[in-house]
């Protein structure tokens, strides 16, 4: 992958397709490159790469994750701006995403968190004014 992006992200999937199908649907990010065991996609400039856990046998929780099976989003949440959060939330809820945040309004942000794959929490927000807002 060429970073290109002030930020890029590198995720670590059981599953890449899954993940990668899953972040596609529920942020809206385009795929751009698809292969066994890697995935890259760029949502509104940002980089992200997906990886099978094998594919970086010295990644320095490949062995804890090969053995203990924990979830690899763990500590961390993955935060999106969306065109509709109450579109890009149900889209998750079909794709059997977590619910920890239905949609609410915060600060003048219409915002949710879920889990997805691999226990990745994604937050969802878009501006949002509750006076001039749907």
């Amino acid at each position: 992958m060429a970073r290109n992006s002030p930020l890029s992200l590198t995720l670590w999937a059981t599953d890449v397709g899954a993940l990668a199908d899953f972040l596609s649907a529920v942020t809206g990010a385009e795929v751009v490159a698809r292969h066994p065991g890697y995935a890259e996609l760029n949502h509104q400039g940002c980089d992200i790469e997906i990886h099978a856990d094998e594919t970086f046998r010295g990644h320095p929780w490949y062995e804890a994750l090969a053995r203990e099976g924990v979830a690899r989003g763990i500590g961390a949440e993955l935060t999106f701006r969306v065109d509709d959060v109450l579109q890009r939330f149900r889209a998750a809820q079909r794709l059997g995403a977590q619910v920890i945040a239905a949609p609410y309004e915060f600060e003048g942000r219409l915002e949710c968190q879920l889990m997805g794959p691999d226990g990745y929490v994604l937050g969802l927000w878009q501006p949002w004014n509750s006076a001039t807002s749907a």
